[in-house]
């Protein structure tokens, strides 16, 4: 039989599809989805709010909750005791002054260490929190981004979302897409998001997408463009990007349709919104920057 020619609109719809059904069959569509926002964008505070309390730290994270934030994004590693820490980098020095690989020191050593002299005297003493303890303080106030940064994290991740009841509540990012890969693997409850430094052209997309199956894409700002959102959207993924302070970037995300941006400044992104929300396109940016 011979077969017709299909247009390439066709084509690109049939595309779709096929991956639309690679996702299903991945589990990724069926994960729990995330309370909606009252900004019309996620406001994600990046760190908590790491423009006016030290990253990473509960102070941070409480001062998220405080600025109206929808959910706040963290970093966690694996301690040498198996304990999953909340810190950024592998390496303690940038924000406790005194130099250790995380994966060679206990939760207990890591404890002890002051990471909020560095921001402020005001915080000095802060400690770096476990996970258990900020899921702890979080479950019943606010919505958590957690980023795994290096191996070994995943089983960890699933067992405390599950323990807490957050699978409602809870976002699993990387850039290390086995990872996500990983978190599906034990749990396909649970949503994920991609990060993405770079994306060279939309095709980019559907291999993250055929990589991992993740709920979310997470790209750079300087990368983000509505046909960047659109095409992930029309995907079946949420787009979240980071990390973004000035308001005229948060205002045109915001318009370009972003389901969440990711900021040290929850409080300025959600003036921005409400008046993008309340007086039009055009007003939110230049006034939340005066």
């Amino acid at each position: 039989m011979k077969m017709k020619k299909i247009s390439a609109k066709a084509g690109r719809v049939f595309a779709a599809a096929m991956i639309a059904g690679t996702i299903l069959a991945c589990g990724a569509a069926e994960a729990a989805s995330l309370p909606p926002t009252l900004y019309g964008a996620r406001v994600i505070g990046h760190r908590g709010a790491s423009g006016s309390a030290p990253e990473n730290t509960m102070a941070s994270f409480k001062r998220a909750h405080e600025l109206g934030a929808d959910m706040f994004e963290l970093d966690i590693h694996r301690a040498a005791d198996g304990v999953l820490v909340v810190i950024h980098d592998d390496d303690t020095e940038r924000t406790t002054g005194v130099p250790g690989k995380v994966a060679e020191m206990t939760s207990a050593q890591i404890a002890a260490l002051d990471a909020g002299s560095w921001f402020s005297k005001d915080f000095a003493g802060e400690p770096i929190p476990t996970l258990r303890q900020v899921l702890d303080w979080a479950k019943d106030k606010i919505q958590v981004n957690i980023e795994i940064k290096s191996a070994g994290c995943e089983e960890g991740v699933v067992a405390m979302v599950n323990e807490f009841g957050m699978k409602d509540k809870v976002i699993v990012t990387s850039f290390e897409h086995s990872f996500l890969k990983k978190i599906k693997e034990l749990d396909p409850d649970i949503t994920t998001g991609a990060l993405t430094r770079d994306i060279i052209d939309l095709g980019d997309i559907d291999k993250i997408i055929e990589a991992c199956a993740p709920d979310a894409l997470n790209p750079r700002y300087i990368m983000a463009n509505k046909k960047v959102i659109r095409r992930a959207q029309e995907r079946g993924l949420s787009v979240n990007i980071y990390t973004v302070n000035d308001p005229i970037t948060m205002n045109r995300l915001a318009r370009d349709g972003a389901n969440g941006i990711i900021t040290d400044h929850p409080d300025v992104l959600i003036e921005v919104l409400k008046k993008l929300k309340t007086k039009g396109p055009d007003s939110g940016a230049e006034e939340a920057a005066k």
